[in-house]
């Protein structure tokens, strides 16, 4: 007999027909008689939603290994449960860690099967929750991922990289305003060094938070940092599995620069923590951890900068010793060689006078013979000279007196035809000048009819006017 096999006479006759109440009524009792009240499930949560009305809807799926996380599931169930026991599903949660639930989380349900008449589908109704099923998948997906980066030696490749001594740019990674944000940041601001931080915002909780961790700890990578900082503060040991996640692993691990991680509190260790170049148990530590590099260097450059001041003291003490024993022996040598050079040309200096005033006196000699030579020779030489210059004296006062007396004879020549040419005795002689204005006239053609003439005598002038040309 079947599970829909009836004892109705109607089904003699062939295929039993039921009406829609009837096949939903029969569904639910087979349902009831297979399974019993209460059943266990279990499975990954997806498409979780929380109602007004305080209840809470979500699929319980089988996920298809072929398809991946994500894609279409093998087998799925739709799950509601109520708010009455959706408050003691919370609570058990909360006593194992603070988790709660959220999409992509496997769990192990306790709940009815039963059908929904007015929607037409089979669903689960949730009552209570393993928790412990949940921490023990959590923890095996770790070991289970731990294991696969260690085969391929991701553990420690972000450990390979050396760590920067002057860690002041960093990239980012967490939630932008979140409290692990602040924390970090007030820990760099209350350092007084000059931090350059750059953040990449991203969400750090959800089934979407996995690939956006990964693709911003590439992008800070590739931007320059001198290291990365991935920070979240505590939670739920379920609200830290992104951080369990490989993609966040994997990105941690071939990141360019060091990784430094602060997620969750101090009892708290993810897969993050396992494959960064260092581990802090909370954002402010990581901050703590990167400030204490930094203020390391800055006090190892301080000090190697103090080394550098004293030896460079001590190499100019030792050098003003040395110049000082230099400069002592240098100024009693040199007052040994300017002692014997002293002597040595107080020796020369003597000689060089001997030898001088020997010459001196020849050459006194020589310069007195010629003095008396030239004495004698420009004596006569003188006498000659005066004699000379009384000759040509004589003769020039000679000449002297001749050039007057033919200068005189020529001044009366002068003279006398001076008295000749005076037109005053032509006039004298009974000769007249006429003139017609300024101008002397020696042709009767010069004037007309009419012009006034001046004539002049030798005693007056005459005024004509010309009354006829001829």
């Amino acid at each position: 007999m079947s599970l829909f096999d009836s004892a109705d006479p109607r089904a003699a006759a062939g295929p039993v027909t039921f009406t829609v109440a009837e096949l939903a009524d029969r569904i639910k009792q087979v349902l009831s008689d297979a399974f019993g009240d209460e059943l266990w499930v279990e499975g990954e949560i997806r498409n979780l939603s929380r109602a007004r009305s305080g209840h809470m809807y979500f699929d319980l799926v089988e996920p298809d290994p072929d398809n991946g996380a994500g894609k279409q599931p093998e087998a799925s169930v739709s799950v509601a449960l109520f708010r009455f026991n959706r408050e003691r599903v919370e609570e058990t949660l909360r006593r194992h860690g603070g988790m709660a639930m959220e999409d992509g989380m496997k769990i192990r349900i306790l709940g009815k099967l039963d059908f929904w008449p007015p929607g037409g589908r089979l669903q689960l109704y949730m009552s209570g929750i393993d928790p412990n099923f949940t921490l023990g998948e959590l923890e095996a997906e770790r070991l289970r991922l731990l294991e696969k980066l260690r085969d391929e030696g991701l553990l420690a490749m972000n450990q390979g990289v050396p760590f920067p001594v002057a860690p002041l740019r960093i990239g980012l990674v967490t939630s932008n305003g979140s409290a692990a944000h602040h924390d970090f940041c007030d820990e760099l601001v209350n350092s007084g060094l000059a931090w350059e931080v750059l953040l990449a915002d991203t969400p750090v909780q959800g089934a979407d938070a996995p690939p956006l961790i990964a693709a911003a700890i590439a992008a800070v990578g590739r931007a320059g940092v001198d290291v990365i900082a991935v920070v979240r503060g505590g939670g739920a040991r379920t609200d830290l599995v992104a951080f369990d996640s490989e993609a966040v692993a994997r990105a941690v691990a071939n990141a360019p620069v060091p990784v430094v991680s602060g997620v969750g509190h101090e009892i708290d260790r993810t897969i993050i923590d396992e494959v960064a170049h260092e581990a802090q148990k909370t954002p402010t530590a990581a901050a703590v951890f990167i400030v204490g590099v930094a203020r390391a260097h800055l006090q190892a450059t301080e000090a190697a900068w103090d080394g550098i001041a004293e030896w460079a003291q001590r190499l100019v003490e030792d050098a003003n010793r040395r110049l000082l024993a230099v400069s002592q022996t240098t100024a009693r040598t040199a007052e040994g060689h300017l002692h014997r050079a002293s002597s040595r040309l107080e020796g020369r200096a003597g000689r060089v006078r001997d030898l001088a005033e020997t010459r001196t006196r020849g050459e006194t000699r020589k310069v007195d013979d010629c003095a008396g030579t030239m004495r004698h020779r420009a004596t006569a030489a003188i006498v000659d000279g005066r004699r000379t210059l009384e000759m040509k004296m004589s003769g020039v006062m000679a000449q002297a007196l001749r050039i007057p007396r033919a200068a005189t004879k020529e001044l009366v020549n002068l003279e006398g035809r001076a008295r000749l040419l005076d037109p005053r005795a032509i006039l004298a002689r009974g000769w007249s000048i006429t003139r017609h204005g300024d101008k002397v006239v020696r042709n009767s053609s010069a004037v007309a009819a009419g012009d006034e003439l001046v004539t002049t005598l030798a005693e007056g002038e005459l005024h004509s006017t010309v009354s006829e040309e001829q």
